[in-house]
């Protein structure tokens, strides 16, 4: 994974650092990279699948992805959750047309100076 940690949160026109992490909803790997230049990316950054709060989120990011695809951006939903458990979680929660990711050591809330909260 890679990993690149600033102080001060990403500003506008600050290019989007390169994460490299687990994909939940297919094989492999997921590189912000491979998005570069292709079309915008809606990256969502969440807690964890323990969060009933980001559960909800990541449900409502996977209805509006359709609508946004359709406009020409992409969306990527991130969570804190080892990619073992996501990937059981979306067995039984099935969300076909999300692209999602594991980040359970929190890279990308640094790579995006997102400051650390209190974690379970």
């Amino acid at each position: 994974m890679s990993m690149c940690s600033v102080n001060r949160p990403l500003q506008p026109g600050d290019p989007a650092p390169n994460i490299v992490l687990d994909a939940i909803s297919r094989e492999g790997k997921i590189a912000l990279n491979d998005f570069r230049g292709r079309s915008p990316l809606l990256i969502g950054l969440f807690r964890g699948l323990h969060c009933p709060f980001c559960r909800r989120h990541v449900a409502a990011m996977a209805q509006l992805n359709p609508a946004l695809r359709e406009n020409g951006v992409e969306c990527l939903a991130v969570v804190n959750t080892p990619v073992e458990c996501a990937r059981l979680y979306f067995r039984y929660h099935p969300m076909p047309h999300l692209l999602a990711a594991s980040d359970p050591e929190r890279a990308s809330h640094r790579a995006f100076g997102l400051r650390e909260v209190g974690m379970d």
